[in-house]
């Protein structure tokens, strides 16, 4: 009596383990999502700045509009090939994908959807150096939640992409540098990604920590090794030339790829042109008359500038990767001056 008892209730237990079993297998991300969807955020990374840049297309509004509509076709068709070959690798295996998992899909169409709609709002209001820490962040978001329904290990690698980009957003190094963490971070990260999911279910916190760090290794060596080449490499064959030797060979160098330095205390005319609705200026102002604080270096090619800049014994990076920190307008209004504004701001170019 007690032992029929006894395996009723241990085929419970196995019945009971096998539709959980089931329900979970029927929740996960497959291979191939982490490949398709990690190598295309890299490539759209890497790319898009590149070809869709400020010297292409100087118009930022114009740029903003067709960076995000390249990007947002590319996603659309990413989801597209994920979703047939999600079906196909279930019909396969005789599985159905369950209401659940078709509501996460959605859950992470709407974050994907966020980070475009981010992008525009930063292009147009500021902001972008968050922009790839966020990425991260809203994607780990969407992983992590997928693990909740499924397998531990993807819940642990949604928060280990959410640490991520939570440091990128803290510590917001260089533009060039978030760039390429955030392309290893997909283009690595990701297939590394499908692969410890489908092959490796951690136990115990110390495997955890090696996985962890195994997998920050993949993404941080590679990206730092390109920062460091691609700043320092692209410039080592031009020809170098001080300011006074620049001015001296004049038009005689003006075909060849070189490397102007401008040494500290140069003088620098900037030209500000400011319009508004409410504010629009009468003549153009002369030129703002500075000094450089430090020795610049720049890249010119054919006599025209190349965008990128080397500050001191600094690396190489975008003329264009700037801040501009603590603004301050104050207002003032006396019968014998009338009305004027101060503008006031920093003009950053390294942290």
């Amino acid at each position: 009596m007690y032992s029929s008892s006894r395996q009723r209730g241990s085929a419970q237990l196995q019945a009971i383990q096998a539709m959980l079993s089931s329900g979970h297998a029927s929740i996960r991300l497959e291979r191939h999502t982490f490949m398709l969807w990690g190598l295309s955020a890299a490539a759209l990374i890497l790319l898009i700045p590149r070809l869709i840049s400020q010297e292409n297309f100087p118009d930022q509004i114009q740029r903003m509009w067709l960076q995000n509509t390249v990007i947002s076709l590319v996603l659309l068709a990413v989801g597209v090939v994920d979703a047939v070959w999600t079906a196909r690798a279930r019909q396969r295996r005789d599985e159905t994908i369950s209401f659940i998992q078709r509501q996460i899909t959605k859950l992470w169409w709407l974050l994907i959807a966020l980070v475009v709609v981010i992008d525009i709002g930063m292009n147009l209001y500021g902001g972008g150096y968050f922009f790839y820490g966020i990425t991260l962040v809203l994607t780990g978001i969407g992983i992590y939640v997928y693990g909740l329904f499924s397998r531990q290990m993807l819940t642990w690698s949604g928060a280990l992409q959410i640490l991520l980009g939570l440091a990128l957003i803290a510590s917001s190094p260089e533009i060039h540098v978030q760039e390429w963490v955030a392309a290893c971070a997909f283009g690595i990260g990701f297939p590394a990604f499908a692969l410890m999911v489908d092959r490796t279910e951690p136990r115990g916190a110390v495997r955890e920590l090696l996985l962890s760090m195994l997998w920050l290794g993949l993404v941080l060596i590679p990206a730092l090794t390109m920062v460091t080449l691609v700043n320092d490499v692209r410039f080592d064959t031009w020809r170098q030339l001080s300011w006074d030797s620049y001015l001296e060979t004049g038009a005689s160098s003006a075909s060849d790829s070189l490397v102007v330095t401008l040494p500290a205390g140069s003088l620098v005319p900037v030209s500000l042109q400011i319009t508004g609705d409410l504010l629009v200026p009468v003549e153009q102002p002369p030129p703002l008359m500075m000094t450089t604080t430090r020795p610049v270096d720049l890249a010119l090619k054919q006599g025209e500038l190349q965008g990128m800049a080397r500050f001191g014994e600094g690396d190489w990076r975008s003329g264009y990767d700037y801040r501009i920190e603590r603004w301050q307008a104050q207002g003032h209004l006396s019968p014998t001056q009338g009305a004027s504004l101060d503008v006031r701001f920093n003009l950053r170019f390294e942290r």
